[in-house]
């Protein structure tokens, strides 16, 4: 096992309070464990707060550590709260926090999209 711990209660602190004092009511923290495929990133959001549409390359679910979020597709709008586990559309989505929020992000880079991905 990996010597690496991360306490998410002061991580979430910290990331609320950076989200509050950034224009863009977010802010971020990328997690190094040292794996190829797999991408852990925590983000806190003031209310309001969002990630606008993008899309997802790869596999991904999202973790409420703390608040409620809006999770959006084309097909559908879902409220996810504190404790909740949700799949990330793998189409154009967009977060928006209902409240101030932490989401940890873990998403998996699947090689043979990755590879359609890449410049030719």
């Amino acid at each position: 096992m990996d010597p690496i711990g991360i306490h998410l209660a002061i991580m979430a602190d910290y990331l609320l309070a950076q989200a509050a004092e950034n224009p863009q009511g977010r802010a971020s923290q990328r997690f190094d464990l040292d794996l190829e495929h797999v991408r852990v990133t925590a983000i806190g959001f003031a209310t309001g707060g969002e990630l606008p549409e993008h899309k997802n390359p790869g596999e991904a679910v999202l973790q409420v550590v703390r608040g409620r979020i809006r999770l959006t597709d084309s097909a559908r709008s879902i409220e996810v709260e504190e404790g909740m586990i949700a799949r990330i559309p793998n189409g154009v989505h967009s977060v928006t926090a209902l409240e101030p929020s932490v989401i940890v992000l873990t998403a998996i880079s699947l090689p043979a999209v990755a590879d359609a991905l890449a410049p030719a």
